[in-house]
């Protein structure tokens, strides 16, 4: 079973409110995401993880799905998902401030999993030069050959995904993505092909962006 859990339980502090639930091209933005996951053949089972006060919230989905309540700290709604899972041998972590992330993106992180790989995550090379700033000085210039952009879905072994959030938590391990998580633990990890039209919504000027994009994309299928 593959089971994709969806995070939306940000305060949106940085945005300014609570940006999974703004409304873009007459949709909220959690609900991108949960149209391109019913999309997908190979996940069987949404959890979709929110704010306390929301867990009320309507929601429909043509696939099987749970709500349940988020943590202070992504990592913790992360680790709350993986524990309401009862079954389940793939597990896809996505951020529901990412609407443009693409079936293809989803489709292939469960591919690598299924060939062997205990990760998988979404990224793209670096285009940009990228350099190491210690103190606001330029300590070193890094080879953006080797630089990539992460984002998510990101996929996992479950199993190998829960001991790796358990071992964070009795370790106090901090880490900006569940990848980081399972590195700790020596885990192989891969990555599949991602996109700069999958950014995050973080800021405000981020809708306009998104404006611009769904527009588009509206006038192609239309």
């Amino acid at each position: 079973m593959v089971v994709c859990i969806l995070l939306a339980a940000g305060e949106g502090k940085r945005f300014g409110t609570k940006k999974q639930f703004v409304n873009l091209c007459g949709k909220r933005l959690l609900d991108f995401s949960i149209r391109t996951v019913e999309e997908i053949p190979d996940i069987d089972k949404i959890v979709i993880v929110l704010p306390k006060e929301d867990i009320n919230l309507e929601i429909t989905s043509k696939k099987e799905f749970i709500k349940i309540e988020g943590g202070s700290e992504r990592q913790e709604s992360v680790f709350n998902g993986l524990l309401a899972i009862k079954e389940a041998e793939i597990v896809v972590i996505h951020d529901s401030a990412r609407p443009f992330a693409t079936k293809d993106m989803f489709m292939e992180g469960i591919k690598n999993v299924k060939d062997g790989w205990d990760g998988s995550i979404t990224a793209y090379k670096s285009v940009d030069t990228v350099k190491k700033v210690i103190d606001n000085q330029i300590m070193e210039t890094l080879n953006r050959e080797n630089i990539y952009i992460v984002q998510t879905p990101q996929t996992f072994k479950y199993e190998k995904l829960l001991k790796a959030h358990i071992n964070a938590k009795e370790k106090d391990i901090k880490g900006t993505d569940d990848s980081y998580l399972m590195e700790v633990m020596g885990y192989k990890i891969t990555v599949n092909q991602g996109s700069f039209l999958n950014f995050k919504i973080t800021n405000p000027e981020d809708i306009l962006l998104a404006q611009c994009i769904c527009n588009r994309f509206s006038k192609e299928d239309g």
